[in-house]
């Protein structure tokens, strides 16, 4: 018998609301001896009908983002579901946001990173900007207060206005490393 399995049998043994999902879950985290990912491993047991259910709540429940302190979220909501729909999505500590911008030339992504560079010394808000091969990554987090802001998606907003400017396009026509056709 596996060690996974001796997990969800001990489990089943607890009150159904104490029983976590019946489910063991790695996350990667860095080390701070080595810096290394650890490895992942998510191991689920099917024995209990319940345990997918309460796993699918979970993750509902950890999809929300965690705003800052003083800030209305109410407010900030339909802005950051509008950015959700241009492909935005939250970090994986749920209190910034990213996206990937792609491009034809690696002139128009650092372009581009000039233009948001620009934007973000007037506004006093920077982003961690990774210029790739045909393609920028930006992530928007305010470090104090901790938590998502109104900055932060103003400035994704700026992003997407920038981008289109610049003539980002889809993930799939972006400029590839390598050799030509």
């Amino acid at each position: 018998m596996n060690s996974a399995l001796r997990h969800c049998q001990r489990l089943q043994k607890l009150p159904f609301n104490l029983r976590p999902a019946c489910s063991r879950q790695y996350s990667i985290a860095l080390q701070p001896q080595n810096l290394r990912p650890s490895p992942v491993r998510t191991v689920y047991c099917q024995a209990h009908p319940n345990s997918w259910i309460a796993l699918r709540k979970a993750s509902t429940m950890a999809s929300e983002p965690e705003f800052a302190e003083g800030i209305d979220a109410e407010q900030l909501r339909p802005l950051l579901n509008e950015l959700q729909g241009q492909g935005w999505g939250l970090d994986e500590d749920k209190i910034g946001i990213k996206k990937t911008f792609y491009f034809r030339s690696y002139f128009k992504a650092v372009s581009f990173v000039n233009a948001i560079a620009s934007q973000s010394s007037t506004k006093k808000h920077h982003a961690t900007m990774t210029i790739r091969f045909g393609s920028v990554d930006i992530h928007w987090i305010t470090h104090y207060p901790r938590g998502l802001t109104d900055k932060d998606v103003s400035m994704a907003q700026f992003c997407e206005q920038a981008a289109e400017l610049m003539g980002a396009v889809q993930e799939g026509q972006g400029l590839k490393c390598g050799p030509g056709p």
